[in-house]
């Protein structure tokens, strides 16, 4: 059953679980893409959505509505990390700031 909480939380809570894995994002707008954010041993590897990646991500992520999410355990991030993506502590503080909610499955 999935729980609505803010998405900071759940990024949070992921990370405090020192999760591995992808968690993938829908948007309410139109898209055929999910915001990707992947996870190993709890730190945000890497973060895409459709061509925009790392910082370039969390630059346009403020302007869509987030709807749901769905965690895939264990799955493998891209072989390198995003470039110029801060660090978790920060992209968590970021995300925060905007109380956007989701239905975490």
């Amino acid at each position: 059953m999935a729980r609505e909480m803010l998405f900071g939380d759940l990024l949070r809570e992921m990370a405090g679980d020192r999760k591995t894995g992808a968690l993938y994002v829908s948007i309410v707008e139109a898209s055929e893409d999910n915001v990707r954010f992947y996870f190993r041993n709890g730190e945000i590897y890497h973060l895409r959505y459709g061509t925009a990646i790392g910082k370039d991500c969390l630059d346009v992520l403020e302007f869509y509505t987030l709807n749901s999410a769905s965690f895939f355990d264990g799955f493998a991030a891209p072989d390198k990390p995003a470039e110029g993506l801060p660090n978790t502590g920060d992209i968590i503080a970021r995300i925060s700031r905007n109380p956007q909610r989701v239905k975490a499955r």
